[in-house]
């Protein structure tokens, strides 16, 4: 096709005990959206990688405005016009918006990048996050980074810019603002934009085309006027996926498992105060940097100088560090997994061990290898992750999977106490409702769950009761009927009276 900006013939490519690609083609025209949807483990991860010049190949070819790839590289990828914004954005937290904007440009780039940077500013704008090109990345929320990733790409002029789920963490009227101006650029700059996301309503908003990947190959392609979010699903996970119900809502005269009175950090002088009962789930929504995952951090002494009284079936604890809170019964799952939940360069079943009872695994760093495995090898079955090999690295599973051996982590080790922070973030729809009925379980054994999640549609699916925090403070509290997106959104906005 003559309006073609990337044409993928029959890549293939293996890692060892792995076929991740096999034989996959497709083609991106030139201000098309093209959604790559599929399971976790399905390939998505590795073609980004091979598109992005990060792995090479094993066989097949890649054209980029009519000229095929011979060499693969990050460099020969930016080269090609190819940009990949990670669904952790690439940034140095230290240096300023603008600093970053111009990360990587040559001193006479930059004398000529005044134009890209103020529109790229203008773009974030108007997603919806006004920045100050001054202020330092590490102030900045990872949906305003992901914000900052996306209006780069397109301000620079890549021919071609993959999005890797670039909503993570924002609002409804966040992603909507995004999807639109995604589109706007795409379109109006003759951009071919790879979209990857698990949220079907953002790729039905948003996509020109879907192409499922499944197990490595193409299971599926379509213009999306002509398909369904429930024939993408199928396509995905072979199967109908039913909307989640919790099979074990708590009992109305559970006693109260958990409490955490006058929550405070340094930084803030917001104080909050939470009491979740045995075998319930307590969902606490609230817009990008309202305070949920601080005060989730602040509970489980995450960082130094947080204070508060906290108890467990009514005794009183002293925690002044993570090590206390894990002895006590607290575990901790956090929405950034790859710099706080993992440690990414060694294998699965070490991450596992790093949190385990040391009656299952052995006793620091002597524990039994074989035991951890083993260990390891249960969860990971009973969690379905993919490959179930526990000897690869971490950091050669996919972004869903790494969830999986978070979550892991925490599940020989007598917790009581469950703080969950984005829960199932780059998760795939089959692994959500495996996560869901994981949290479920949890409750039904007579835990306390805590779940942080700006996904609302979770938050109602899993909540017995859900809170509200605008700036730094619970504003209101939402039981049964009235968990509604329209409730919580209203009241983490402002736009209506809170009730407690």
């Amino acid at each position: 096709m003559t309006d073609s900006i990337l044409e993928v013939r029959n890549i293939g490519k293996t890692f060892p005990g792995v076929r991740a690609l096999d034989d996959v083609s497709f083609t991106l025209r030139k201000g098309e959206v093209l959604t790559l949807a599929g399971e976790n483990g399905a390939g998505k991860s590795t073609l980004l990688g091979i598109l992005g010049g990060a792995l090479a190949p094993d066989r097949g070819s890649i054209t980029v405005d009519g000229v095929r790839r011979g060499e693969y590289s990050p460099r020969r990828a930016l080269a090609d016009g190819v940009v990949i914004a990670h669904q952790e954005p690439a940034v140095v937290p230290q240096l300023t918006v603008e600093q970053n904007l111009l990360l990587g440009k040559s001193a006479a780039e930059r004398r000529t990048s005044r134009d890209a940077v103020a529109q790229a500013l203008a773009d974030v704008a108007s997603m919806g996050f006004p920045l100050n090109p001054r202020s330092p990345l590490r102030r900045l929320s990872p949906a305003q980074r992901h914000a900052l990733t996306i209006a780069k790409a397109f301000a620079f002029g890549a021919k071609i810019v993959a999005l890797d789920e670039p909503t993570t963490s924002m609002l409804e009227h966040n992603v909507d603002a995004v999807l639109s101006r995604v589109r706007e650029l795409a379109h109006d700059k003759g951009t071919g934009v790879i979209f990857v996301s698990h949220k079907m309503p953002e790729v039905m908003k948003v996509s020109d085309t879907v192409v499922v990947l499944r197990d490595g190959r193409i299971g599926y392609r379509s213009p999306i006027s002509e398909t369904s979010v429930d024939e993408i699903v199928r396509s995905m996970v072979g199967r109908e996926l039913l909307d989640f119900r919790r099979a074990h809502p708590v009992a109305r005269d559970a006693e109260v498992l958990f409490t955490a009175d006058e929550v405070g950090r340094p930084d803030s002088d917001a104080r909050n105060s939470i009491a979740v009962h045995r075998g319930e789930v307590v969902g606490i929504a609230g817009l990008v940097g309202s305070g949920r995952t601080e005060f989730l951090r602040a509970i489980f002494r995450a960082d130094p100088g947080c204070t508060g009284r906290i108890s467990i079936a009514g005794r009183a604890l002293r925690l002044r560090s993570p090590n206390d809170s894990r002895r006590a019964g607290i575990a901790f799952i956090p929405e950034d997994r790859k710099k706080q939940g993992l440690v990414l360069q060694v294998p699965a079943y070490a991450n596992v061990a790093l949190t385990a009872a040391d009656a299952i695994v052995g006793r620091g760093p002597f524990f039994g290898p074989r035991r951890a495995v083993r260990v390891a090898d249960e969860l990971g079955t009973s969690l379905d992750l993919r490959p179930k090999n526990v000897r690869l690295l971490a950091r050669q599973f996919s972004g869903g999977n790494q969830q999986k051996i978070v979550i892991a982590k925490w599940l020989r080790r007598d917790s009581r106490v469950f703080l969950f922070d984005e829960p199932t973030k780059g998760v795939d729809v089959g692994g959500k409702a495996e996560i869901y009925g994981l949290i479920d379980k949890l409750a039904a054994e007579g835990n306390a769950i805590i779940v942080v999640s700006s996904d609302l549609p979770e938050i109602i699916a899993l909540a017995d009761r859900a809170l509200v925090m605008r700036g730094g403070r619970f504003v209101s509290e939402h039981v049964g009927g009235d968990i509604t997106e329209q409730s919580l959104v209203a009241s983490a906005m402002g736009i209506t009276e809170e009730t407690s």
